[in-house]
C-alpha cells in the first residue's frame, strides 16, 4: 500500500504544461493545477466518472460517501458545490435528459444497487439487485458498474463487477429482459471481468448499437439493441473502461496497460473513429497497425495514473477522472488547435 501511494504521488506531476499529448487532429496538454484548490476543500477517494450538464457545470463522481458528487466550473476549476448520496461504492454515473430536466443514474458496487437522483442529490428512484431472475445467489454477487440509456427511457444496467450480465429495464423501472454473462453461446456471452462501461450508438436509427467496453478482456464488443452479438474490436495493451461518444469519434479511457496483471501500471486514452480505428492515443505512443491489425499499446508512463472516466466540453477539452490516484483524481486536458 505504501509503495502504491508513493507511485501515485510521484505520478501526479509527471506531465508538464508544454508537453504535447496525442497525435494528428487530437493533441492536448495538461492544464497544471486545474481544480487542485477546489478538490483540497472536499474529501475525495477515487475519481470514477465525469459529466457536463446543460448549464455547463462539471459533475465529478467519487466513492467518498461524505461527498459523492462534486460540482466544478470547468473553465476555472472552482468549486461550485458538493453533495452526498451516501454511496460508498459509487462507481458509474450517467447524466440523462428526461423532458425538461436532467437526472443522474449512479451505480454502487458495495450497496449492490442503482439510484436515480436529481442534480442536487434528491433520490427519485432506487433499483435493487434483480433477485427475481435467480441469477445471483445473493445481493452480494450483484455489483453494477454502469447504466446505458435508450431515447425511449428504457435503460441497461451492466453487472460489470458481479456476474457480467446486462439487465434491461422499462422507463418505470420494471425489469424487461437480461442477457450476457454465461447466457447464450459463443460471443453472446460476456467473460469476467468484462462489461465495465459502454454507450449507445444511435447515429443510425435503423441500426442502434450497444457498445461495451470489455475492460480486462482488452476489447470492445458491439451488440444489437436486443442484445445480439455483432462484432468485436481488439484493444491489445489497453483496458477499455468506458465509451464516450463525441461527434464522429469515440473516447475510450484505458485504466492501465498491464491491468490486472500489474495494477500499478498506468493507463492512457484512445480516440477512435466510428470504425473503431484509433486516430490518437493520449498518454501513449501513436497506435500502430500492421496489415490492419492493431499492435499492443503501452502507456507513456508519465501522463496518467488510472483514467477511469472522461467528459468532453464544447471546445474539445477533456476532463479525466482517475481511479486510485491520491494526488490527481481529476485532470483537465486542453485541446491544441
Amino acid at each position: 500500500m505504501i509503495r502504491f501511494a508513493i507511485f501515485c504521488l510521484l505520478a501526479a506531476g509527471f506531465s508538464h504544461a508544454e508537453d504535447i499529448l496525442g497525435q494528428g487532429e487530437f493533441r492536448y496538454r495538461v492544464v497544471p493545477d486545474w481544480g487542485r484548490e477546489a478538490l483540497a476543500q472536499v474529501n475525495v477517494k477515487n475519481g470514477h466518472a465525469v459529466s457536463i450538464d446543460a448549464k455547463g457545470r462539471l459533475l465529478f463522481l467519487t466513492d467518498d460517501a461524505r461527498n459523492n458528487v462534486i460540482v466544478l466550473d470547468p473553465k476555472t476549476g472552482a468549486l461550485i458545490k458538493h453533495w452526498t448520496a451516501r454511496m460508498p461504492g459509487a462507481h458509474g454515473m450517467s447524466l440523462v435528459r428526461e423532458g425538461e430536466r436532467e437526472v443522474l443514474f449512479i451505480t454502487d458496487t458495495q450497496l449492490h444497487e442503482v439510484r436515480k437522483l436529481t442534480l442536487d442529490g434528491e433520490e427519485l428512484a432506487h433499483y435493487a439487485w434483480p433477485e427475481s431472475t435467480k441469477l445471483h445467489a445473493s445481493a452480494n454477487e450483484y455489483r453494477p458498474s454502469k447504466t446505458v440509456h435508450f431515447p425511449s427511457g428504457e435503460f441497461l444496467v451492466f453487472d460489470g463487477y458481479g456476474k457480467d450480465y446486462i439487465f434491461r429495464y422499462k422507463p418505470d423501472g420494471s425489469l424487461l429482459r437480461w442477457w450476457g454473462g454465461n447466457l447464450g453461446e459463443g460471443e453472446n456471452q460476456l467473460k469476467h471481468w468484462g462489461p465495465h462501461g459502454g454507450g449507445l450508438d444511435v447515429s443510425d436509427s435503423a441500426k442502434t448499437r450497444i457498445i461495451i467496453a470489455m475492460s480486462d478482456q482488452q476489447e470492445i464488443k458491439r451488440f444489437s439493441a436486443d442484445g445480439r452479438f455483432i462484432d468485436k474490436i481488439a484493444m491489445p495493451g489497453g483496458n477499455p473502461r468506458d465509451i464516450v461518444f463525441w461527434g464522429e469519434h469515440v473516447i475510450v479511457p484505458h485504466l492501465g496497460d498491464q491491468w490486472p496483471k500489474d495494477k500499478n501500471s498506468p493507463g492512457f486514452i484512445s480516440i477512435v473513429d466510428r470504425e473503431y480505428r484509433i486516430v490518437s492515443n493520449i498518454g501513449a505512443p501513436a497506435a500502430v497497425y500492421v496489415d490492419g491489425v492493431l499492435q499492443p499499446m503501452q502507456s507513456d508512463r508519465k501522463t496518467f495514473i488510472h483514467p477511469h472516466g472522461v467528459a468532453v466540453d464544447a471546445e474539445g477539452n477533456l476532463y479525466v477522472a482517475q481511479f486510485a490516484s491520491l494526488a490527481a483524481p481529476l485532470l483537465k486536458l486542453e485541446r491544441i488547435k
